[in-house]
Formats: structure tokens, C-alpha cells, sequence
């Protein structure tokens, strides 16, 4: 699954959590074109590495390091972004437990704000739904949600987002 550009609003949410201490999420992953667009507050507790794949933004330097050393293949570096990020299930995994058609079989957890920005989401296997749900419960903010969509659904509302500008 090739990663997509994200709506401003859900990088800001993201980055906004990432640097709340109070607040689980650890690391926000930025595709090129978002790492080329978003503009944050450059702070000395805060890191923000580029690799080719995207730019990882953390304030835990041991991140940094998995980021920077994770492997180069694809597998290898979804892995890598698996653990960077806290997710239950790394790509890979979800691909194969969906017997190669992650579109038809995987969902997608999101916790989200109270504004419906996404703050963090996991692409998850059927099998792995309710530990996902789980995991990303506590990233959810007062007022927001968990929100469970199809891989099409999550393309589809980034498109529809990042049109209107948001």
C-alpha cells in the first residue's frame, strides 16, 4: 500500500499530539509531499528526520535512531515504521493475513479529535481489530472518536480533504 498525502488538518492534529506530553502518540511519519508543505515551530526538544521514504517528527531521540537505521526495503522499513509508531501489526503482516488484498480485507483504525482530524490510524487485519481498537483507544482526545474505515474509505476521504484544502 502506497502511502498518501494526508489532509493539513491531520497532520497538525498529529503533530499537535506528539508534542503533548500528556498524549500517547510518540511520532508523526510525513510523506514527502506533506513534509514538504507542513511548516511546524522548530523547537530544540523536538527532531524531525528525512529519509526518501518521508520525515519522521518525534521528541524521543531513540526514534530518531530506529528511523534513521531502518531498513531500505520497503517490508523492512514498514517494519521499522510498525515499531516507530506503536502499531499492533506492521504492513507486511496485514498484507499477508489478507491473503494479498489488503484493500478488500483490511480496515483501518482511526482515532480522531473532536474536529474529526485523524491523530493516529493503524491499518490492521481482521484478525488484529480488536487489539488495534485497543492500542489507538487512548490516542482518541476528549470529544473525539474511534473510527474503523476500509482502506478505500480512508484514500478517499484524504482526497477529498486535501481538495477542499483542508
Amino acid at each position: 500500500m502506497i502511502p498518501t498525502p494526508e489532509p493539513v488538518r491531520d497532520i497538525r492534529a498529529q503533530i499537535a499530539a506528539v508534542l503533548d506530553p500528556a498524549h500517547p502518540k510518540r511520532a508523526c511519519f510525513l510523506v514527502p509531499e506533506d513534509f514538504q508543505s507542513i511548516r511546524h515551530d522548530h523547537r530544540d526538544d523536538v527532531y524531525l528526520k528525512a529519509r526518501p521514504e518521508g520525515a519522521l517528527l518525534t521528541m524521543d531521540l531513540g526514534l530518531i535512531t530506529v528511523f534513521q537505521t531502518a531498513p531500505s526495503d520497503q517490508d523492512g522499513f514498514d517494519r521499522a515504521m510498525a515499531e516507530i509508531l506503536g502499531y499492533p501489526e506492521a504492513k507486511p503482516d496485514v498484507v499477508t493475513a489478507c491473503e494479498g488484498k489488503p484493500f478488500a480485507r483490511a480496515k483501518v483504525v482511526q482515532a480522531r479529535d473532536k474536529d474529526g482530524s485523524v491523530i493516529t490510524e493503524a491499518c490492521c487485519s481482521p484478525g488484529w481489530l480488536e487489539v488495534t481498537q485497543d492500542t489507538l483507544r487512548s490516542h482518541v482526545t476528549q470529544g473525539g472518536s474511534l473510527v474503523v474505515l476500509t482502506p478505500l474509505e480512508v484514500l478517499g476521504r484524504r482526497i477529498l480533504l486535501r481538495e477542499a484544502g483542508e
